[in-house]
């Protein structure tokens, strides 16, 4: 989807890549992979939730397949960051026009992602910061 991102700042994380690179611990950036995603993986069902529903017509029964953009939302992660993706170039082309608005064809955006990304971010937080003390602490009693 175009430039635009909903994020969660995390205040040290900077240092604690630096930090992951020196120590050249895989192990270590492995579990740190694990707690970004298990942090994402809280917002995507709220997402696919809030996937705008439509009803098919006659007229539009063959070409149109509900559920396609709400099964195509996915969670992917890195030991650097986390994020949830609706679409995809093949099956659902036009998750970004639904998603952001499409003005000249009269689609109004739908901002189920950043909604989701909203109602989870206490959760979200609060799972971040209690996943990654726990790594640091069982890395600093190692």
């Amino acid at each position: 989807m175009a430039g635009s991102r909903f994020s969660v700042q995390v205040e040290g994380l900077n240092q604690l890549k630096k930090t992951l690179r020196q120590l050249k611990d895989k192990d270590l950036s492995k579990r740190v992979r694990e707690v970004n995603k298990m942090a994402a993986e809280l917002v995507a069902p709220e997402a696919q939730r809030g996937v705008p529903q439509h009803r098919r017509s006659p007229k539009d029964a063959k070409k149109y397949r509900p559920g396609k953009l709400a099964k195509s939302v996915k969670v992917v992660a890195s030991a650097n960051s986390a994020a949830i993706k609706a679409g995809t170039a093949a099956r659902s082309p036009y998750a970004g026009a639904i998603h952001f608005g499409f003005p000249r064809r009269g689609i109004k955006p739908n901002r189920f992602l950043y909604r989701a990304m909203a109602r989870k971010s206490g959760a979200v937080s609060e799972t971040y910061e209690r996943e990654i003390s726990a790594v640091l602490r069982s890395k600093l009693e190692s």
